[in-house]
């Protein structure tokens, strides 16, 4: 079976929990640690020396055992308020976002579920806000972190869905305190509803024009608009399962009342992808490749569930022979894959529009919309009608053409020996 190659490059992760359970260490396993490291405290503790320590493992199990506690007292103390801990608190968040995984974080750290209710940004020397979160619960709870929604607005009353994956660090006032590498926004929109985190799609900066763009930014910002990289694995992963998980049908509905409300097309994907993010578009066409593609990414393996997909370049009436890449997590049953030179399958697919992906050929570098979309609609030829391949084609052209030629040239002969004979 033909396998796609991932749009992701391979990285080795730069965590040295990953590195140490490679490496069999199961001292970076919270199940091999002292049961005294299970308290909340203690957990803080460990997710703490985590993001400050990269030596070998078993010095770090070793330092990991000892009692640190009275280092980040300051931080478990009651009476202490948390704006004298600022700039503790923001090493620990940017080191969660830098050295912990999400995945890790995600099952070992704590999940916070509720509404946003305030956010204000502090002054510290790294970039600091703090989130009051009413829970589910009816707990409040204040979360820093280093990053938020670009479009929250500060210092402004809100009520915004959210979940966060956070560190206890102290109580305050009866406040519990926590420390987060990010926010995880759920708008009362059909794709916050779908369970996709929106603040995700920040991480990867869309492109605004295709002509000039890449004289425009640096190297860095064409690589996270045009290629796939690290950045990518939360939206396009975290949008993929949310997509994927869909009722049948309910797709191709939003993606008629969008293009009701707001109608585009197919050349929009091309020109206006800032402007079709996120919105869901029908699309009709042939598929020339379909070809399954897995999940190297362990981290977005553990994260979403994924371990592989497929990719299907498809061509519509509009893309004027351009293929547009198609990602889904299943095919209907009975629909081929492959990507040989006379592959063809007709479909219809709902899918979302995520990026513009740039790849080279011999005659420079193409653009190709990148959408992610819901298990397509194959529509198989009845059985006897099926297409001829591309090469018995080309006979029968060749063939067609030559019998014409015959025919004329005997007509020129007829017509011009009977005036000759005449």
């Amino acid at each position: 079976m033909t396998r796609g190659t991932t749009f992701f490059a391979r990285h080795k992760p730069p965590c040295p929990l990953n590195r140490g359970q490679q490496r069999g260490a199961t001292g970076y396993t919270l199940a091999a640690l002292d049961p005294k490291w299970y308290s909340e405290k203690r957990m803080s503790a460990f997710l703490f020396l985590l993001t400050f320590t990269l030596f070998d493992p078993d010095a770090f199990v070793k330092t990991l055992l000892a009692d640190h506690e009275s280092a980040w007292q300051t931080l478990w103390d009651n009476t202490v308020p948390p704006e004298q801990d600022l700039e503790t608190l923001a090493i620990l968040a940017n080191r969660l976002v830098r050295w912990v995984p999400r995945s890790f974080l995600k099952d070992n750290g704590r999940t916070l579920k509720g509404h946003l209710t305030f956010v204000t940004k502090h002054d510290a020397r790294t970039p600091l806000y703090r989130c009051k979160m009413l829970l589910n619960d009816g707990t409040v709870a204040d979360v820093f972190t280093p990053s938020i929604p670009q479009t929250w607005k500060l210092d402004v009353p809100m009520q915004e869905r959210a979940v966060a994956f956070g560190v206890y660090v102290k109580t305050h006032n009866g406040i519990p305190i926590f420390a987060t590498p990010a926010i995880q926004w759920y708008p009362d929109t059909w794709l916050g509803n779908l369970g996709f985190d929106v603040a995700s799609f920040d991480q990867v900066p869309v492109s605004r024009v295709i002509d000039d763009e890449l004289g425009k930014h640096d190297e860095d910002t064409i690589r996270l608009m045009f290629k796939f990289t690290e950045a990518d694995r939360e939206p396009f992963y975290g949008l993929l399962r949310a997509i994927s998980e869909t009722p049948a049908g309910s797709l191709e509905e939003e993606a008629k009342k969008h293009h009701a409300e707001t109608p585009f097309g197919v050349a929009d994907l091309f020109n206006r992808p800032h402007e079709t993010r996120g919105k869901p578009i029908l699309l009709r066409g042939i598929a020339k490749r379909v070809v399954p593609t897995p999940v190297t990414d362990n981290e977005a393996r553990a994260l979403f569930g994924i371990d592989h997909y497929y990719q299907i370049y498809l061509y519509t009436d509009g893309s004027q022979g351009n293929p547009i890449v198609v990602c889904v997590r299943s095919l209907p049953v009975g629909m081929p894959v492959g990507d040989s030179a006379d592959f063809s399958a007709q479909i219809t697919v709902a899918a979302v529009p995520y990026k513009l992906w740039i790849y080279e050929t011999p005659t420079g570098p193409h653009y190709a919309p990148v959408l992610v979309g819901r298990e397509p609609v194959w529509h198989p030829l009845p059985v006897g009608h099926r297409p001829p391949p591309k090469s018995v084609q080309t006979i029968s052209f060749a063939l067609f053409f030559t019998l014409i030629m015959v025919w004329l040239a005997c007509r020129f002969w007829v017509r011009r020996r009977t005036r000759l004979t005449g």
